[in-house]
């Protein structure tokens, strides 16, 4: 799964303006972030001016903003990231390999 489909989530978020594309200006720990329709992942709360809520985004786009950081002090259960990737079923072992019968040159029943 590659960062830009891992989610961070942010609780708290006040929008303090937005603009008729529907791009918020977001106060998210202390800093001011532009972010854009097309940034919001499902689960954000805050649509419009005025709203406090959730806001959810990609973990590229709050590494890009210096938001990342804030995701960490956050409880685990707030920070939504994707399943490891690695199978935790137990691995299984290697099938062996056939034996190999090795002729012998004599065949029974017959004579040469």
């Amino acid at each position: 799964m590659t960062e830009a489909d891992q989610r961070a989530l942010f609780d708290g978020v006040e929008v303090v303006d937005e603009t008729p594309r529907h791009a918020l200006l977001c106060v998210i720990g202390g800093k001011r972030v532009w972010v854009t329709l097309g940034n919001r992942r499902r689960g954000t709360e805050v649509q419009k001016r005025g709203d406090r809520g959730t806001l959810v985004v990609s973990k590229a786009f709050a590494i890009r903003n210096g938001l990342w950081e804030n995701v960490s002090t956050l409880p685990a259960m707030n920070l939504r990231r994707s399943p490891s990737p690695v199978s935790q079923s137990p691995a299984r072992p290697a099938p062996a390999p056939p034996e190999k019968v090795l002729g012998s040159g004599h065949r029974f029943g017959q004579r040469r």
